[in-house]
Formats: C-alpha cells, structure tokens, sequence
C-alpha cells in the first residue's frame, strides 16, 4: 500500500495544477506579443490588456516583439510600456523616442516617457 501513495499524491497534485496555471508564462507572454503585433482587432486588444496585467515581466517580452514589428506594431508595443508605467520601460521609450523611423512611433514614445516622469 505504501507504493501507491506517492503515485496518488501526484495524481492529486496533477488534478489541482489548472490548465492555465500550469503554463509556463513567457510562453503566454511571447504568444500576446504576437497576438498584438498581428492583429488589429479584439483578439490584439485582449493580448493588450494580459500583457497591462502582467506588468514588469512583460517588458522584456515587449521589448524583443520590436525587432520584428513594422510601425503599427512598435505604436501598439510602445501603448502598452507606457500603460504599464513601470520605469523599467523608460530606457526602450527614450530609444525608440530618439531612433525610431517612424514619427508617429517616436512621438508616441516621447509622450509616454513623459508619462512615466510625471508623478
């Protein structure tokens, strides 16, 4: 009898792991960031706000997602540091504020390092 207690101990802990809890989070944050980057709907919405919740890991996430975004995606990318307001995302906002090629993505920039400044 004692052989299977630890065989049924698993199986109890197995039962109590959910799906969603059981998932390793920089797979979740890495499939939002491609979500945001290649939707322009409620799908990319959505894959905005979890990214808002998750906070500080997400910005190494968002920051990678840039190297691959065309402006629209690096404007949603730079929304959503900005949303975050954690100040570790100021040093990839003065980047992209100072070097970005596109206007639209550096003045979105600027506005929320900006934003982060203020108290």
């Amino acid at each position: 009898m004692l052989r299977r207690r630890p065989i049924a101990i698993a199986f109890l802990v197995s039962l109590s792991c959910t799906p969603r809890a059981c998932d390793d989070t920089d797979d979740d944050l890495a499939r939002d960031v491609e979500i945001l980057l290649g939707e322009s709907d409620r799908a990319a919405d959505g894959a905005e706000a979890r990214l808002i919740a998750q906070g500080r890991p997400a910005i190494v996430m968002l920051e990678s997602g840039l190297y691959q975004a065309e402006p629209r995606g690096r404007l949603r990318i730079v929304q959503v540091l900005a949303a975050i307001g954690n100040p570790e995302a100021a040093p990839i906002l003065r980047h992209l504020a100072e070097h970005d090629p596109d206007d639209g993505v550096r003045q979105a920039a600027a506005e929320g390092l900006s934003a982060l400044a203020s108290p």
